[in-house]
């Protein structure tokens, strides 16, 4: 056992205990709940109302961004009691942009015409929207506010471009009212006030950052508000953007995109507010000088080039010296390159004259100016901004489309500018004017594009106005082709051969006086007279009664005087043209011995041919007489000759008798060579012909036959009446004889016959 004295370890005891932590602990906690309650606890700021309807305290948020970031605590009356006083409880993290810059405003729902907002707070009820300004925590720290009516205009426009327009008058343009590009919507109006002068609306509008690269330089804005009605009784238009702009107003702008490219504009920039659509479509300014007589009325009115609109009239007055109407107008930049000296104005409006009725839909639309021009007038014409207008339709310049014929006649005869031109009754062209030349009327004409294929070599054009009357004592034939033809004259024109060779623009054909002329190829030539009595243009030519030809012109012959009538003869009778061929003027005879060519009374004198060789030379130029030849030969029957001392009172036309009857004719008669004995010339029907043998005698029968006897008395003799007025020549036959005689065989013409020459009575036979 070990008695040793047990040694005791003293240890050192600690000051703290860990009990004491806890209270630590505690304390931290309860400042770190401090802390968090003085960090989370809100800012109270007051801000005024016009009245605090919708505001409840302690249910009413303040939102920003959709988010709540705080709510109403109190809502009280201001001291003046003509306002509301709402404290707000804010949330500490918005302290730093609770500033001058700060806005607050209430949101609820609002239904207009322009739109419905606010329909959110139908579920959730109305809110306080809270905006930290544009410059956010840089302004002036503030805890009292002035609430806004409305979000402020700044708002949504921050990215945005912000524009000025200049107006004489605000509309119906007011705040929040829509702006439009091509009826969509881009913008609004933010605010307007009148400018420090006061001659004009300045017009503060928005356009959204999406939009804001379509407004250039260049661009146009004007009034879409309420509708716009334009137009006449043939039509209506009637212009509006939207629904919204009728009622609440609205402003739409474009760009021309037919001008060069302008650069885009920066916020600040301002431009003019035109009042309507058609102002807002600025065009290229232009002068256009009419004559007095032309009747312009207001201004506005249209300028067209082929029914579409490419100006307007823009203000009509009178030049100093009082002798033109000056009309300022404005034209679409697509036609400036027509705006050269050869382009040509005229005013279209309703006229009444025999032409019939022109402008007709005018009556309707009312009156405009008609502008014209062509490729060509651009590229040889001089620009220029003034112009000489027209009271009616110029003739279509050489320039123009379609085929320019010239055609020359003796005479307009009833052909105007204006007269249609036919192919078949249907109206191809138009005469466009004419002039007087040396050879007559040169006239201009125009067939339109779509026919000039009909005309070529082989083309031959006729006049057709008024009324052709055709015909003689046995009937009358009248010829018209159209009403209108009738009143203001008309050409028509026929093509032979759709194969023959093409013709140029400008090309030269003859005018005919009639279709017949015109039907056939022609061949001419020319009659010299001693002078025109009988003749004139469209004078018949005929050969045996048929018409050949007609007379297409007279001229003087001025190196040997007389008449040169210029005879178109049809193809088919060509052969006439030759050396063996007469001509002569064919008139009405009267006397108390014979009548002929009575037909020439109604119908008129026309132009004969003879010819005795179908085989002659061709020639061109003949000398015509005033009066049947004396020595005209038939084509058939028997041709005698008889030769006397004196021609007497036969005359070409007298009958040949036999027993009485009739049986031939005198057909001519000429001095013979030498001239001591005259050769009459006749013709015995082919019937008759062997009536005639080697032995015939031959006796003029003319006049009376008066044998007077002392112791026998008095015996008066003739053939017959007729032969006591007019003459003749009797033969008789002694027997019958096969013998016949040739033509042209040659018979003494005694004066009287001899008693033994009326007793034959030959037995011949007759051909039937």
């Amino acid at each position: 056992m070990n008695d040793k004295p047990q040694v005791a370890r003293i240890k050192a005891r600690r000051s703290i205990t860990p009990i004491w932590l806890l209270p630590v602990v505690a304390l931290l906690l309860v400042c770190w709940l401090v802390w968090q309650a003085l960090n989370t606890q809100g800012v109270t700021v007051s801000v005024r109302f016009d009245t605090g309807r919708g505001i409840k305290a302690g249910k009413t948020e303040v939102v920003h961004n959709g988010m709540a970031i705080g709510q109403v605590t109190k809502v009280l009356p201001s001291d003046d009691l003509q306002a509301v006083d709402v404290q707000l409880e804010v949330n500490q993290k918005y302290k730093s942009f609770l500033t001058d810059q700060s806005a607050f405003w209430l949101v609820k729902p609002q239904v207009s015409f322009a739109g419905i907002s606010g329909l959110d707070t139908l579920i959730s009820g109305n809110y306080i929207a809270f905006s930290p300004g544009e410059r956010g925590s840089e302004g002036k720290k503030q805890s009292h506010f002035i609430a806004l009516p409305s979000p402020p205009p700044d708002l949504e426009q921050r990215n945005g471009l912000n524009l000025v327009l200049r107006a004489k008058e605000l509309a119906s343009v007011e705040e929040g009212s829509p702006i439009y590009y091509r009826r969509l919507k881009v913008g609004e109006v933010s605010s307007y006030q009148l400018s420090n002068t006061g001659g004009y609306i300045l017009i503060n509008v928005y356009i959204q950052q999406p939009f804001s690269h379509l407004v250039r330089r260049n661009t146009r804005f004007w009034n879409a508000s309420g509708v716009d009605i334009s137009g006449n009784l043939s039509s209506l238009k009637v212009r509006t953007e939207s629904l919204v702009s009728i009622i609440q107003g609205g402003i739409s702008f474009y760009t021309p995109d037919w001008e060069k490219e302008s650069p885009q504009v920066k916020n600040g920039a301002d431009f003019l507010l035109f009042k309507d659509y058609d102002e807002a479509e600025a065009g290229i300014p232009v002068t256009i000088e009419f004559p007095l007589e032309v009747s312009l009325g207001n201004s506005n009115i249209p300028i067209r080039f082929h029914g579409f609109e490419v100006g307007r009239i823009k203000d009509v007055s009178v030049n100093d010296d009082l002798t033109k109407l000056v009309a300022e107008a404005t034209v679409r930049p697509e036609v400036q390159r027509a705006l050269v000296d050869k382009a040509r104005f005229w005013v279209v409006e309703p006229r009444l004259s025999l032409k019939g009725v022109t402008g007709l839909d005018t009556l309707l639309g009312g009156r405009y100016i008609a502008m014209d021009f062509n490729k060509k007038d651009i590229q040889r014409g001089k620009p220029t901004r003034t112009f000489q207008g027209l009271a009616q339709r110029p003739a279509a310049p050489a320039t123009a489309p379609g085929l320019h014929l010239t055609l020359t006649a003796d005479s307009l005869s009833g052909v105007t500018e204006g007269s249609p031109i036919l192919f078949r009754n249907i109206t191809v062209g138009s005469v466009q004017s004419y002039k007087l030349t040396d050879q007559g009327v040169s006239i201009q004409v125009l067939i339109e594009p779509g026919y000039q294929h009909l005309v070529n070599k082989s083309s031959r054009f006729w006049n057709i106005s008024g009324v052709t009357l055709e015909g003689g004592l046995g009937g009358f034939k009248v010829k018209t082709a159209t009403l209108n033809t009738l009143l203001s004259g008309g050409i028509e024109f026929r093509t032979d051969n759709p194969k023959a060779g093409k013709i140029a623009n400008q090309a030269a054909f003859p005018l005919y006086a009639e279709e017949e002329s015109a039907r056939d190829k022609r061949v001419d030539i020319e009659i010299w007279f001693e002078t025109a009595e009988g003749l004139q243009r469209g004078t018949k030519v005929k050969y045996r009664g048929m018409t050949v030809g007609s007379v297409e012109q007279l001229k003087l012959d001025k190196k040997g005087g007389g008449v040169i009538a210029l005879v178109s003869l049809n193809e088919e009778q060509a052969w006439l043209a030759s050396d063996s061929s007469h001509f002569w003027l064919v008139r009405p005879k009267l006397g108390l011995a014979s009548t002929a060519n009575l037909e020439t009374l109604v119908t008129g004198q026309y132009i004969n041919i003879q010819t005795r060789d179908h085989q002659g030379k061709p020639k061109r130029r003949f000398t015509g007489a005033l009066r049947d030849p004396d020595d005209q030969p038939l084509i058939s029957g028997l041709q005698l000759e008889l030769v006397t001392e004196r021609l007497g009172s036969v005359r070409r036309g007298n009958p040949v008798y036999y027993r009485e009857i009739p049986v031939g004719q005198v057909t001519g008669f000429k001095l013979a060579n030498p001239a001591s004995q005259v050769i009459i010339y006749i013709n015995i029907e082919d019937r008759y012909a062997p009536l005639v043998s080697p032995n015939s005698r031959f006796w003029n029968a003319s006049g009376l036959d008066i044998d007077v006897s002392l112791f026998k008395g008095a015996k008066i003799r003739a053939e017959s009446l007729e032969t006591l007025l007019a003459g003749g020549i009797a033969f008789a036959t002694p027997d019958a004889t096969p013998d016949a005689v040739d033509k042209g065989q040659r018979f003494w013409l005694a004066k009287k016959p001899e008693p033994e020459w009326l007793q034959w009575a030959p037995k011949i036979a007759l051909e039937p």
